[in-house]
């Protein structure tokens, strides 16, 4: 069902919304028409949380009877948490009614407003649909693009431009709701006493494939394989077939999807590390892929509020002269752990990280589990090696591109 109302209308009716909310910057706001809102209801074929933008497919049926897919782009995961709404809020065939700006072309989608969920609940994105929203909120921003010119008081120097502009609270406070302590970056949380570690990994690493013992190690794969469980089997029975008919089997990375752990830590090309008391921090070449390993003793991200993603959540402590790394918190969408083998959110990394050859060394033992593809544990060790002058230079990812491949 799909109602068109003027705007009026619209912010009266979304005066019951609660929350006061940032409003959210998206990547194609051009895109919606947000002079006029529309409010969809439909049931949800498919739910996205997951930044930088929330997305919902909803089926809704037209006034001809006729059955239509609205594809709603929301805000980044941030936003509606600090409503209460996490991951678990939306289920696939749950009935829900959206406030949306439409598009401007007309076809059938449009950037989430205000939403009531299947059991009445109410969530809005965007100041304007808060509780009692003052004028001033009302009045929606222009999308910097599309402002004119005007010029700034002729006297102005930039530290009166600075001045005016200033945030009213330095240092600026997050508004995370999921974010529970300090950063591992904030001031005060480095100026703690934290015990000098048995190593530092800050600097530039190359994956050792040992080519010539491929048979035995398995190069940047991990081999032998474990037992298979039917599922598993089946998808690696799969690869196989189209392996010796030379046809390329599904690779997530050829859409740009990332390559995510442990793929990350075991391919070809430099990986940068930035080790802090509290956190070490990688950039890959592949695509410069990003990953955190916190190690300032904070707790688990709750599975509802979570954001499940390809290199999961990796909690890190020192066992003796050991980096100890439980990774959990993956999702199970095109996750691909080597030719022929993907995982989901059942995957479970341990990584037990040591230093030889002074330093120069990086030696990790993975201990993974997924039930849902393989039996009991999969163990493999790893190597990469300390290597100068070889930054990590950008990388991107475009599916045009990869289309130019062969056999793609």
């Amino acid at each position: 069902m799909i109602r068109i109302m003027p705007r009026f209308i619209t912010l009266a009716i979304a005066l019951a919304f609660v929350g006061p909310l940032e409003v959210a910057a998206h990547h194609s706001a051009v895109a919606f028409d947000k002079e006029n809102s529309i409010t969809v209801s439909g049931i949800v074929t498919r739910f996205v949380w997951r930044n930088p933008h929330m997305a919902i497919n909803m089926e809704v049926t037209d006034e001809s009877g006729e059955k239509v897919v609205w594809k709603i782009e929301g805000p980044g995961t941030t936003v509606l948490s600090r409503q209460g709404f996490n991951r678990q809020s939306i289920n696939n065939g749950d009935k829900i009614s959206v406030v949306v700006n439409p598009m401007k072309t007309g076809k059938p989608g449009g950037l989430l407003l205000a939403i009531t969920l299947a059991d009445g609940t109410k969530h809005a994105t965007s100041e304007d649909y808060s509780e009692a929203p003052s004028p001033a909120a009302q009045a929606r921003r222009t999308i910097p693009s599309l402002l004119d010119y005007e010029p700034p008081p002729a006297d102005e120097t930039w530290q009166k431009r600075e001045a005016k502009t200033r945030p009213s609270i330095l240092p600026m406070i997050g508004n995370d709701p999921r974010q529970t302590g300090p950063g591992a970056l904030d001031p005060e949380t480095l100026a703690k006493d934290w015990p000098e570690a048995p190593f530092d990994l800050t600097g530039t690493w190359a994956f050792r494939g040992e080519q010539d013992w491929g048979t035995n190690y398995g190069v940047y794969e991990f081999k032998p394989h474990p037992q298979w469980t039917e599922k598993g089997q089946q998808i690696y029975d799969e690869y196989q077939e189209y392996a010796k008919a030379g046809k390329r089997f599904a690779e997530p990375t050829a859409q740009c999807y990332p390559a995510g752990m442990p793929r990350l830590m075991t391919r070809y090309g430099s990986l940068m590390m930035m080790q802090y008391p509290t956190a070490i921090f990688m950039v890959s070449r592949l695509n410069n892929e990003y990953r955190a390993v916190w190690l300032d003793g904070r707790d688990r991200e709750p599975a509802a509020s979570s954001d499940p993603n390809w290199n999961g959540e990796s909690l890190g402590h020192w066992e003796g002269d050991t980096l100890v790394v439980e990774t959990t918190g993956f999702t199970d969408e095109n996750h691909l752990i080597q030719q022929g083998v993907f995982t989901g959110n059942q995957l479970k990394i341990i990584e037990r990280i040591k230093v030889i050859n002074a330093g120069n060394t990086m030696v990790t033992e993975y201990i993974m589990t997924d039930p849902e593809h393989w039996v009991g544990e999969w163990r493999h060790i790893k190597f990469r090696d300390r290597m100068l002058r070889a930054d990590v230079r950008e990388a991107t990812c475009l599916s045009a591109d990869n289309d130019l491949l062969p056999g793609m």
